[in-house]
């Protein structure tokens, strides 16, 4: 057997001078990813080193089966080509497994001004997956473009996120009378109630009126009865399905109704399905209360589960609490088409709430200061 090492920038590259010398019927027996070159130990560049053979006279099976024609070394097929004792076959499947392995992460080699884009974006708790996406979305007119490449990349990933987001829609907004406020334990539901029906009735001139189910927290009942009483807004307190349906019918002359529900723990299936019971949806407009601290798989997995009940918009809250806002362009991936009626960025009524513009939610993805 010929054996020859090769060394190359890209697997591609290896694999063409290895096909150069051996042709299609070269065997990898190793490869790994090296650094070389340099001036004095500095500005090293990656490469990749592989070891290939090539055997011109191959045993012939000894039996009268008909010899399978050849394929393309590197396919699955070729290395789960059947022998005596399948030893062979498995250890060319973990080869086959180790180059795919090594294939994904160059694909995801950067520039170093592509990096610096994706690091400020994953910085910013922008998932893995997405990021990629759009600084490699991003960078297919900067490269081709004339000047800067890093100011045009960076013009580009402006634009590339100001197209994710031209589906979001922004404001508060409600088709019905009840607006229900759900979402899990911990977010700031009440304080944002209160903050809404502030301004409701302060800058808006709407009355509203206030029913709370939230009675596991006796805390939460006495807070939200705190702020109806500064507001002058009837508050009422409803232990079943029937009571609820009838604090409705006592607020109809109401203009809007707002309804602050027990935050539980989303993950439970039976919480879920109980709130979509106790109203029918074409009757109520539902917003999600999340909290821009949460972790983006818990955000998302938080949206996911309340989507079964209907959701109408977000309310992001705690904006005050973090520096990554990346979660918003997590939600706006999966559900490109959601609202933001409200952010809120501290616990003052009604001041700390935020009118989001499509504008301000692109800054806060980046970082960037406006």
């Amino acid at each position: 057997m010929k054996i020859k090492k090769y060394k190359a920038p890209s697997m591609p590259e290896v694999m063409k001078q290895v096909r150069k010398d051996f042709g299609t019927d070269a065997v990898i027996l190793q490869s790994r990813q090296i650094k070389s070159g340099g001036v004095l130990g500095f500005f090293k560049k990656n490469y990749i080193e592989v070891v290939a053979g090539y055997d011109p006279d191959p045993v012939k099976p000894s039996n009268k089966t008909a010899v399978k024609k050849e394929k393309p070394v590197l396919k699955k097929e070729t290395i789960q080509e059947n022998t005596a004792d399948g030893s062979h076959s498995k250890e060319m499947e973990q080869v086959y497994k180790l180059l795919e392995a090594q294939n994904r992460q160059l694909k995801l080699q950067l520039t170093p001004e592509e990096q610096l884009v994706y690091d400020s974006l994953t910085k910013q708790e922008v998932l893995s997956d997405i990021a990629l996406n759009i600084v490699t979305e991003g960078n297919k007119d900067a490269v081709s473009s004339e000047g800067d490449t890093a100011n045009r990349l960076k013009e580009n990933v402006n634009k590339q996120l100001a197209k994710r987001l031209e589906q979001l829609q922004t404001g508060f907004t409600y088709p019905h009378q009840v607006i229900q406020f759900v979402g899990p334990t911990g977010v700031g539901k009440t304080t944002t109630i209160a903050k809404i029906a502030a301004q409701m009735q302060l800058t808006e001139n709407k009355s509203v009126a206030l029913i709370t189910l939230d009675t596991y927290r006796i805390a939460a009942v006495e807070q939200l009865k705190t702020y109806a009483k500064i507001l002058h807004i009837p508050v009422e307190v409803a232990y079943t399905k029937k009571e609820y349906q009838e604090y409705i019918e006592q607020f109809r002359d109401y203009d809007v109704i707002l309804v602050d529900t027990a935050g539980r723990n989303y993950r439970d299936d039976v919480y879920v399905k109980d709130l979509a019971d106790w109203i029918h949806p074409e009757e109520v407009t539902n917003y999600l209360v999340l909290s821009m601290t949460a972790k983006p798989k818990d955000f998302l997995d938080i949206y996911g589960k309340f989507d079964a009940i209907g959701i109408h918009g977000l309310i992001l809250t705690k904006l005050d609490e973090t520096e990554q806002y990346g979660n918003i362009l997590n939600v706006v991936f999966q559900y490109p088409d959601i609202r933001i009626g409200y952010m809120t960025n501290g616990q003052d009524v009604p001041e700390d709430m935020i009118h989001p513009t499509l504008k301000q939610l692109k800054h806060l993805i980046t970082g960037d200061k406006q």
